[in-house]
């Protein structure tokens, strides 16, 4: 039974390889003659698909090359702006300090100046004040002699200066 079972599996397995068999020439022949109408079109369809990826590679490596020459040229640029701006400071840090000598120059000098004028209004005051003191003590001197001699001199004091006055307007008309 089991040599016989496994004829008939052998057999119904060439039935049914017999039954798919026409199927799958008749598959293979269309598929012939799609590939051999298709060839040329799916050739020149993927010729051209092929050299569109090729050419869009090419592009994207040119443009790389581009982005990094222009990368590289920002690079420069930022060194030297970092560059420059050191250089910048160091000159600003220069000036400031130039600048701060002359302000201190001129500061001197000005408080020279005011130094100067201020010591010739002292003066002048001193010399006003010295005049006025002056003009003070010898009115004051003035008033004191006046008033001393008022006090001390008698009738015969003051006839005797008229009289001596008197003799020196004579002597003068003659």
């Amino acid at each position: 039974m089991g040599a016989m079972a496994t004829i008939i599996a052998v057999a119904g397995g060439q039935s049914l390889l017999m039954e798919y068999l026409p199927k799958i020439v008749n598959l293979a022949i269309y598929v012939g003659i799609l590939v051999f109408i298709l060839r040329k079109p799916m050739m020149a369809f993927f010729e051209t698909r092929r050299k569109g990826i090729l050419e869009e590679l090419n592009r994207a490596q040119v443009e790389k090359a581009e982005a990094q020459a222009k990368l590289a040229e920002v690079e420069a640029r930022l060194e030297k702006l970092a560059a420059e701006q050191a250089e910048i400071l160091r000159a600003a840090e220069s000036e400031a300090e130039a600048e701060a000598g002359r302000i201190s120059v001129r500061t001197d000098d000005e408080i020279r100046k005011i130094a100067e004028a201020a010591d010739r209004e002292i003066e002048g005051a001193l010399k006003t004040a010295r005049a006025d003191l002056q003009r003070f003590v010898a009115q004051k001197a003035v008033e004191l002699a006046e008033s001393k001699i008022r006090t001390e001199m008698t009738d015969a004091d003051r006839k005797r200066m008229l009289d001596q006055y008197s003799d020196q307007l004579v002597e003068v008309k003659k």
